[in-house]
């Protein structure tokens, strides 16, 4: 298992369940974004593109997020100043911390400052893509980024194998009033020493959760059965979906647009457009 199936299997498959992951986290998603999912994923512009607005909120995530493999994962800190252990790569004055993992693929994640924002009118934006979608301006292949969940620093380290170790040098500034914690270690981290590390990451200003919805298949096969071919919106002036449909969005705006499970999340291709 590469170091990438670890971390979004780790990050699935608790607190984030329903979400996708971005990797490496830096890579940014906004919230409005547009997905197009096929054999990969690549970016296809935004709802500003298409002509849909919406209205953003904001949750209420935990300001810190750790993760520790259920406890397979031991630290050790260092405060600056304090003697580094024989071979360290952390000089006497380093702040840091020394990451030994119990397990093979297992993963150690903290991300600090975090937030959430989300579109509010979930309502409206499945009136949208489904006018879109009528007058052949949305693909079946195409996903909206509904939710982000940005945080301010971070450190992912994932192990190859049990025994894995790591060592990250943080901001000076960290453990100012003379103790350390987890919450140091995504303050302006570097890993300055590693062995059988799978995947590492350190970063600051990410976006490393969001959730995707798109158009439900059989509410479509439905409408098809229903309406025949839909309009063509190349060139032409968008026609207005039949009013039944849009009283059938305006009670039930679930039963059109659905969330994406993490299970058909695919790694990132290079950018097309947006």
């Amino acid at each position: 298992m590469n170091g990438y199936d670890v971390y979004c299997k780790a990050m699935t498959g608790d607190q984030w369940r329903g979400w996708w992951v971005t990797w490496p986290p830096s890579s940014r998603v906004r919230l409005g974004d547009v997905l197009d999912r096929q054999d990969s994923v690549r970016r296809a512009g935004s709802l500003a593109d298409r002509g849909v607005s919406f209205i953003s909120e904001d949750g209420t995530p935990p300001g810190l997020f750790v993760y520790d493999s259920n406890k397979s994962v031991s630290v050790r800190f260092k405060a600056a100043g304090a003697a580094p252990d024989p071979l360290s790569g952390l000089s006497a004055i380093d702040a840091g911390a020394s990451v030994t993992f119990g397990k093979e693929n297992t993963a150690f994640v903290v991300f600090r400052g975090i937030a959430q924002t989300g579109i509010a009118d979930v309502r409206s934006l499945a009136n949208d893509l489904a006018t879109l979608w009528w007058n052949k301006a949305w693909d079946e292949s195409l996903l909206a980024v509904t939710s982000v969940v940005s945080a301010r620093g971070g450190t992912v380290l994932a192990a190859a194998a049990a025994g894995a170790t790591a060592e990250l040098k943080v901001a000076a500034s960290a453990g100012v009033a003379g103790v350390l914690q987890l919450a140091d270690l995504a303050l302006d981290a570097s890993v300055v020493h590693r062995s059988a590390l799978g995947a590492e990451w350190t970063g600051a200003d990410v976006t490393p959760f969001y959730q995707v919805v798109r158009l439900r298949e059989n509410w479509r096969g439905k409408v098809h059965a229903e309406y025949g071919p839909r309009q063509s919106g190349h060139g032409a002036l968008p026609t207005a979906l039949p009013p039944l449909l849009t009283e059938e969005i305006r009670d039930d705006p679930a039963a059109v647009l659905g969330p994406v499970d993490e299970a058909e999340q695919l790694p990132f291709a290079p950018s097309r457009g947006g």
